[in-house]
């Protein structure tokens, strides 16, 4: 059965309900229970059944409410990011409803079931198949962690490989040769392009990175304490400079080298990520990559309100800049 042809009478002669369970479970209604709700999405993903949103789309436009898709809400990054949605969103006479989505489950039927006029998506890497889907549907979406376009669909992301290679380039240009990375994690967008920017910019200098000198950090100030203090237990020689995915990785690394009588700027360089309010405020001062993280929001709701309004679907990138601060010296030999 193709995927255009399936109706909600098949998904309900799947699943053994009636139509209106169905169209219930589909809603978000609160009539039908959370079992059988589930029951029926697992016979609509089996049938590969895409709704007709034509309809939907004549009712939800008068809602004025659009919903912010995230895997977390821990952390500074996610809260200033709702608020620069929010700033917009209120200016627009707009509601704007912030979920925490599972990524152990299909993303898009729990965005159909919110009644919502369009979404902005902070998930990880939609597979092929999810993407097709997202396309199809026709509902309004802003990704903010990967690169897509379509009639329906943008993207507003951070020119994150540029990030990798900017701070490459810096701590070169600082004569630093040995050098190390503390990433975010494996499946995150800016996680990996500024991995790659910085990776390929020490291998073309003839200074690649290595192996070892690679270390988690997931984003997180205690994750990349524990890994630096880890990697200071079991090595003696220092990499001339850090290079953190982010700034609260830069923080944690810094404590661990404090704890190890090891000083910043003067024993090793460290440059961080996004200019996290507390990047100015650490001792030292922390030299990062600012990457305009409310502009992320501000730009993302925009252009969610663009497409819709009906235009076509685009990416928007947004380049960082470097903020010099105190974490970052000359190397003594060079």
């Amino acid at each position: 059965m193709s995927m255009n042809k399936v109706t909600i009478r098949d998904v309900a002669r799947e699943a053994g309900v009636s139509i209106a369970t169905v169209s219930n479970a589909l809603n978000g209604s609160d009539l039908v229970q959370p079992k059988t709700r589930e029951h029926v999405l697992d016979a609509a993903r089996r049938l590969n059944y895409i709704p007709n949103m034509n309809g939907k789309h004549l009712r939800a436009a008068q809602t004025h409410t659009i919903g912010l898709f995230v895997t977390s809400m821990t952390g500074s990054y996610y809260s200033d990011m709702a608020d620069s949605i929010h700033y917009l969103c209120r200016k627009m006479g707009y509601e704007l409803n912030v979920f925490i989505a599972d990524e152990e489950k299909p993303l898009l039927p729990s965005i159909q079931s919110r009644g919502i006029d369009g979404a902005i998506i902070l998930f990880g890497m939609l597979n092929p198949e999810e993407m097709k889907r997202m396309k199809a549907s026709r509902l309004p979406v802003v990704f903010l962690d990967q690169e897509a376009k379509d009639r329906c669909i943008s993207s507003v992301i951070y020119e994150s490989y540029d990030t990798g290679r900017m701070a490459a380039e810096y701590l070169l240009g600082l004569g630093h040769r040995n050098m190390m990375h503390i990433f975010g994690v494996s499946h995150n967008y800016d996680s990996i392009q500024r991995r790659a920017g910085f990776e390929d910019a020490l291998r073309e200098a003839g200074f690649p990175l290595r192996e070892e000198n690679i270390l988690v950090g997931r984003f997180e100030k205690a994750a990349a304490y524990r890994s630096m203090h880890r990697w200071l237990k079991e090595h003696d020689a220092l990499p001339d400079a850090v290079f953190a995915a982010n700034d609260l990785s830069a923080i944690g690394c810094m404590e661990a080298l404090r704890e190890y009588g090891i000083r910043v700027p003067e024993d090793i360089s460290i440059i961080g990520c996004d200019d996290h309010l507390l990047a100015g405020y650490c001792t030292p001062a922390l030299t990062t990559i600012r990457t305009h993280m409310e502009r992320q929001g501000t730009t993302a709701a925009a252009e969610l309100f663009r497409l819709i309004a009906g235009s076509e679907g685009r990416i928007t990138r947004l380049p960082g800049d470097i903020v010099v601060r105190k974490s970052c010296a000359m190397h003594p030999d060079r």
